[in-house]
């Protein structure tokens, strides 16, 4: 500590280690009050709770289990928060390769091997082969290059020139993995059980970064966002109860509005009531259940907020064309 400052590294308790590694980590109730500090990188899993944040006058709601990748320019505006219990993990990105400094990173130097974060369309196929492909790579430089290329690839949510905050939804298991190597790195440096917790810090941290932004293990971002913070916030409780009995009425009392009221600001910002967008959410977290777990569908139906299995398939196929178990199977087929 400086002051009333956290210095956020961490220093070597060990004997004959005078050294510091640029990882730090904070568990919290509440988000950790340093989460904008402009100095580091932060990789938040959020464990229990909802928030909603503004974003250029615009709200988004997040609900746990989920994560949150922020650069050192983000600006993290809570507009309200339930419950939240979250884990912070700050660090420089030279953690994961000593020349990404952030001064370098934001300088351009490294744009030939972070071209793959441009945005859909501002490149051409041709033109992303030939990166990935690295032809116009000398052949002394290739392994080197492929190497800063991959290690670039662990810092993608971070460097996005389109946004400095990423939020993402994670599925129990996705979660449960994360949320063991984020105590991983805590552990290893609160602990420092041996000379090798640095080295073991590091690479927790590169796992807990590759599981963060790869695709393939990413169910769905947190994307959707409201223009009314009205909506933002009923839209929060319907995320929040979503497996249990919602109805028009409790809606009503919980917001102390009356029926027009609520469906209209539904319509005008989603062109659907509140409830037929209860409705939307629920069918889409069956959909990523029935895809990403081996859950009976009976479970499913439930923590969807559906006690009758035959009245949750009769809805399931309203929205998809298809049963819950002919949807799975369908998932299943592509893999």
């Amino acid at each position: 500590m400086s002051g009333s400052k956290t210095e956020l590294v961490t220093r070597s308790k060990r004997p004959g280690m005078d050294c510091t590694i640029d990882i730090f980590h904070e568990k919290t109730v509440g988000f950790s009050k340093n989460i904008n500090d402009r100095s580091t990188y932060k990789l938040v899993l959020v464990d229990e709770g909802s928030f909603v944040v503004e974003e250029d006058g615009k709200y988004r709601v997040v609900v746990a289990p989920a994560g949150i990748a922020l650069n050192e320019k983000a600006e993290f505006k809570v507009v309200s928060e339930n419950g939240i219990k979250a884990r912070t993990t700050f660090f420089k990105p030279s953690v994961i390769r000593e020349e990404f400094t952030i001064d370098a990173i934001n300088s351009g130097k490294f744009d030939k091997f972070l071209s793959a974060v441009k945005s859909t369309g501002e490149m051409t196929y041709e033109e992303r082969l030939k990166i990935a492909s690295f032809e116009d790579t000398k052949f002394e430089d290739c392994f080197t290059s492929k190497m800063v290329y991959q290690d670039a690839l662990l810092l993608l949510d971070f460097i996005r020139p389109d946004r400095n905050i990423v939020y993402y939804s994670l599925m129990r298991q996705v979660y449960d993995s994360l949320r063991g190597l984020t105590c991983s790195i805590a552990y290893d440096i609160q602990e420092q059980p041996d000379n090798f917790w640095i080295l073991r810090a590091r690479h927790f941290l590169c796992s807990t970064l590759f599981l963060s932004v790869a695709d393939f293990y990413r169910p769905y971002r947190q994307y959707e966002v409201y223009r009314d913070p009205f909506v933002a916030n009923v839209a929060r409780y319907l995320w929040e109860n979503i497996s249990e009995e919602i109805t028009l009425d409790s809606v009503l009392k919980e917001f102390s509005v009356n029926k027009n009221t609520l469906n209209d600001a539904f319509n005008k910002e989603l062109d659907m009531s509140c409830m037929s967008y209860l409705e939307h959410l629920r069918i889409g977290v069956a959909k990523s259940g029935l895809q990403y777990s081996d859950e009976p569908v009976s479970e499913i139906s439930v923590n969807c907020g559906y006690s009758d299995t035959n009245y949750f398939s009769k809805v399931f196929k309203k929205h998809t064309g298809m049963t819950p178990s002919d949807f799975r199977k369908n998932m299943k087929g592509l893999c």
